[in-house]
C-alpha cells in the first residue's frame, strides 16, 4: 500500500480531509526555515566590514532584519497555531468519523464474521487500529510532509548561492535511502507478527478476565494460565526483535545524514582555499547545513513507524471490503407474517447444520422448536432475524423472499429474547428503551409493569435509573430476562423468536417470566425454542428438529401418539423429574 493508498484507506475513500493538516505543516516547516535565513543576513552584514575594511556597519539594515526576524517569529507562531490545530482537529474528526462508519459496518456483517475470530480481534479495529489511525495523522504524515519539503527548498536555495557546495550537500541523501528501505522492509516483516501478537494477547487477556470465576476455582494464577502466557511471552520476544532489527539501520541512515555536515566542512573549505567562496557563504551553509540534515533524519524515522503504523490501516481497508449482508428493496411493514423455509440448506464452517429443510410456520400461531442439542434449532431462528444467509434454498415472510427486504426494516418487524441476556452498562430505564428509542416514560414504565419488573425496579437505589452494570452484573438472571421481555414488549414486534427464556431459572422467577411471555406473544407469530417440553404441550405446533432436519411435526398429543423422537424426550424428561444426586437414572428405550 503505498502513500496515496494509505491516505485514501484511512480517510474512507476522502483523502481531501487530510489536505489542511500537511498544507499548513509544510507551510509551517518552511516559516521555521526563515529565523535563520534573517540571521545569516545579519551575519553576512557583520562580515561585510570585515571583508572589505573601510566600509562601515550598515546599522539601519541590521535592524530592518532584527525587525523583520521578530515578524517572521509572530507569523511562524501563528502558523504553527493553525498547522497544530489543523492536524489534531483534522485526525481526531477523520478518526470519529471512521470509528463510527466501522462500528455501521460491523453492525451488517453476518454473525459467522463474529464467531470466526477472537473478541481482541474484533476490539482491535476500533481501539488500536484507529490509534495508528490517529497517530499517522496527527503526527507522522504532516511532519513527514514537512519534513521532505523543508529541505527541497533549502537545498534549492542554496544552490543559487554556491551549487557545488549544495551538490556535496546532497550527496549523501541518496546515500541514506537503500536504509530507509531495509528499516521498512523489517518493520513491516516484523511489525506484521507484532499487531498479530498484540490482538492476540489482548483477546487472552480479555478470556481471562470474562473467565476469572473459573481461573479462581481452579486456581490458574498468571504463570499457570497457559495461553497468557505464552502469549505475553511471544509478544515480548517479537517486540524486541522488532526494535533490535529496525534500530541498527536506523542509526546507520542518521550516521550517513549526518556525515553530510563533514562533507560541507572539507569541501567548502577547499574552495575557500582555490578562491571560489566567500567565508560568509561558508558560513551560512555550516549553519543551515544542520537545518537541512536534521528534518531528513526525522522524515527518515517517520517514514518507519508510518509504515508499522500503517498494518492498521490495511487491516481496517480489509474490515472496509469485508462484504455486509446484502439489502434488499422492500421497505416498511411485512406482507405478511407466515414463516417458510423451502429446501433449505446451510451450514457454518463447511460443516453442515441444516440439509433441505422444509417448513410452515403459520401466522398468528405458537410453533415451538424441540429436539436433541446441535440439531439446528437455534440456527432456525438466526436465520429467521436473518444474522446469516442461507447457503440454498429461500426463506419467505408474508410469501416475500427474506433478502428481499431491508435489513433494518426486517429486524423492527421481530423481537428477539436470548436465552443468555445481555444488558448494557447504563440504566434500566436505558436498557428498557433500546426496544424503541423514541418511547416516553410512560410507555417504559408500562412495558416494566408488563413483563413483570417493576416492582424489583422500584426497589433498586435509584428505580430505573440504576446502572446495571457490565452485561447487567448488579441483576439476577431473572431479573435481566425480565429487563429482556420489556425490552421485547415496548418494541412490539410481529414477530417474537424465544430461545427457552426458562430454562436456568427458580421457580419464582419463572412464574414472573412465564406471564410476562405471555403478555409478550399475544397476537404475534411466536417461534419458541424449548428445552423443557412440558412449557410447549398447548403449542399450535411443535416442531422436532434432529441433525438439520425436521423429523416430526404436530400438536403434543398426536407426536405422543407417533411414538417418535418426541415420545421419547418426552418419557425421558418425565423420568429424570425424580431425579436426586447419587442416582444413575436409567436411559428408556426409544
Amino acid at each position: 500500500m503505498n502513500l496515496i493508498a494509505l491516505i485514501n484507506a484511512a480517510t474512507m475513500g476522502q483523502p481531501r480531509r487530510v489536505r489542511p493538516l500537511i498544507i499548513w505543516t509544510v507551510l509551517e516547516y518552511f516559516l521555521r526555515g526563515a529565523p535563520y535565513g534573517i540571521l545569516l543576513l545579519v551575519v553576512w552584514e557583520i562580515f561585510n566590514p570585515l571583508e572589505h575594511p573601510g566600509t562601515p556597519l550598515n546599522v539601519t539594515r541590521v535592524t530592518w532584519f532584527c525587525v523583520a526576524l521578530l515578524a517572521s517569529l509572530i507569523i511562524l507562531y501563528l502558523v504553527s497555531r493553525k498547522a497544530y490545530f489543523a492536524a489534531y482537529k483534522s485526525s481526531y474528526e477523520i478518526c470519529a468519523d471512521g470509528r463510527l462508519a466501522i462500528v455501521e459496518h460491523l453492525r451488517r456483517l453476518p454473525m459467522g464474521f463474529y464467531n470466526s475470530r477472537d473478541p481482541g480481534d474484533i476490539g482491535a479495529y476500533i481501539v488500536s487500529d484507529y490509534a495508528s489511525v490517529e497517530q499517522i495523522f496527527s503526527h507522522y504524515l504532516p511532519q513527514f510532509c514537512g519534513a521532505l519539503a523543508a529541505p527541497t527548498a533549502l537545498l534549492a536555495g542554496l544552490a543559487f548561492i554556491n551549487w557545488k557546495l549544495a551538490l556535496a550537500a546532497a550527496l549523501v541523501i541518496p546515500l541514506s535511502l537503500p536504509l530507509t528501505w531495509i528499516s521498512v522492509k523489517i518493520i513491516t516483516y516484523l511489525g506484521k507478527k507484532h499487531q498479530k501478537l498484540r490482538v492476540d494477547s489482548a483477546s487472552r487477556m480479555i478470556e481471562y478476565i470474562q473467565g476469572i470465576r473459573l481461573i479462581k476455582a481452579f486456581n490458574l494464577r498468571g504463570v499457570k494460565f497457559e495461553r497468557l502466557e505464552k502469549t505475553f511471552r511471544r509478544l515480548k520476544s517479537i517486540s524486541i526483535r522488532l526494535e533490535a532489527g529496525a534500530g541498527p539501520t536506523m542509526i546507520l541512515g542518521s550516521f550517513v545524514l549526518h556525515a553530510g555536515l563533514t562533507l560541507i566542512i572539507l569541501y567548502g573549505f577547499s574552495l575557500i582555499l582555490a578562491g571560489e567562496l566567500a567565508i560568509p557563504v561558508y558560513v551560512m551553509f555550516l549553519v543551515l547545513g544542520a537545518r537541512l540534515y536534521e528534518p531528513l533524519l526525522f522524515a527518515h524515522i517517520f517514514f518507519g513507524e508510518m509504515n508499522y503504523f500503517k498494518l492498521g490501516v490495511e487491516r481496517l481497508e480489509d474490515l472496509r471490503l469485508t462484504p455486509p449482508l446484502p439489502d434488499g428493496n422492500a421497505g416498511g411493514s411485512l406482507e405478511g407474517r407466515e414463516i417458510e423455509f423451502k429446501n433449505v440448506t446451510f451450514s457454518y464452517h463447511d460443516a453442515p447444520i441444516l440439509k433441505r429443510l422444509n417448513l410452515k410456520i403459520p401466522a398468528g400461531s405458537l410453533t415451538a422448536l424441540v429436539g436433541p442439542s446441535g440439531g439446528g434449532k437455534t440456527t432456525l431462528t438466526r436465520l429467521i432475524a436473518r444474522f446469516w444467509d442461507v447457503d440454498q434454498g429461500e426463506i419467505r415472510i408474508g410469501g416475500k423472499n427474506l433478502r428481499s427486504y431491508r435489513t433494518d426494516d426486517l429486524l423492527a418487524n421481530i423481537s428477539v429474547v436470548f436465552q443468555d441476556v445481555y444488558l448494557f452498562n447504563d440504566t434500566i430505564y436505558n436498557n428498557i428503551r433500546l426496544g424503541r428509542p423514541d418511547a416516553g416514560r410512560e410507555e417504559i414504565i408500562a412495558a416494566a409493569r408488563a413483563a413483570r419488573c417493576h416492582d424489583f425496579i422500584e426497589r433498586l437505589p435509584d428505580r430505573y435509573d440504576t446502572m446495571v452494570g457490565e452485561g447487567g452484573s448488579t441483576l439476577s438472571g431473572g431479573e435481566k430476562q425480565r429487563v429482556s421481555i420489556a425490552r421485547a414488549l415496548l418494541k412490539d414486534a410481529p414477530i417474537v423468536l424465544l430461545d427457552e427464556a426458562t430454562a436456568f431459572l427458580d421457580p419464582e422467577n419463572e412464574v414472573f417470566i412465564q406471564e410476562a411471555i405471555n403478555d409478550l406473544v399475544r397476537n404475534k407469530t411466536v417461534v419458541v425454542i424449548a428445552h423443557r417440553l412440558n412449557t410447549i404441550t398447548g403449542a399450535d405446533k411443535i416442531v422436532v428438529v434432529d441433525q438439520g432436519k425436521v423429523v416430526e411435526e404436530g400438536r403434543h398429543d398426536e407426536l405422543l401418539a407417533g411414538n417418535g423422537l418426541y415420545a421419547a424426550l418426552w418419557r425421558e424428561q418425565q423420568r429424570l423429574k425424580e431425579w436426586k444426586f447419587g442416582d444413575v437414572p436409567a436411559l428408556s428405550p426409544a
